[in-house]
């Protein structure tokens, strides 16, 4: 498997049976030799927005911003927020991901959402995903995820969910209504 996920898509299989993957597209913004730390783009908290979030750590909001959906990063370290942003704002805990994308979990990058002086583009997570050494090679090799390069207009995608899902397939050639839930061997 690919030392270098920095950066990389991964793609959820249809026969992914763990529900807090299922259909899921997940940014890898860490990868070393024994972790692998990523975020799952395309899954909203529909009872918790942005305004709901920033509320929630006691910062002032202006009346103006627009609230955005927060999203379920994944299942390890629920408490903690990260945030995915442009580059053309940086802070004092921004790590590049890929050229154009960082991550941070700067609280100074929260203020300046709730003045509406964001980055171009933020995304607010809750969680992450996170795979210990060895785990997600062996994922990988069972079928679960498919690996692909990604790209800022991915990583910001506006649709939600399975549009993202489904678009992240199609980008690489396959077509999501021929992909089947089940593996063989021979």
């Amino acid at each position: 498997m690919d030392q270098e996920l920095l950066g990389k898509l991964l793609i959820a299989s249809p026969g992914l049976e763990d529900v807090r993957f299922q259909n899921s597209v997940i940014l890898i913004c860490e990868h070393t030799s024994e972790v692998t730390m990523g975020l799952i783009l395309n899954k909203p908290l529909y009872n918790f927005n942005t305004n709901q979030f920033l509320k929630k750590m006691k910062i002032n909001i202006d009346s103006k911003i627009k609230s955005n959906p927060t999203f379920f990063g994944g299942p390890v370290h629920l408490n903690q927020g990260f945030i995915i942003h442009s580059n053309d704002k940086k802070y004092s805990t921004s790590e590049n991901i890929l050229e154009n994308v960082m991550i941070t979990s700067s609280e100074e990058i929260l203020q300046d959402i709730s003045k509406n002086q964001s980055p171009q583009n933020a995304k607010i997570f809750l969680g992450c995903a996170v795979w210990d050494k060895g785990q997600l090679n062996n994922e990988v090799l069972g079928n679960s995820w498919i690996i692909t390069n990604s790209s800022k207009e991915l990583i910001f995608h506006n649709d939600l969910e399975l549009s993202l899902w489904k678009d992240s397939l199609t980008n690489i050639g396959i077509d999501p209504k021929k992909l089947v839930s089940y593996s063989g061997s021979a």
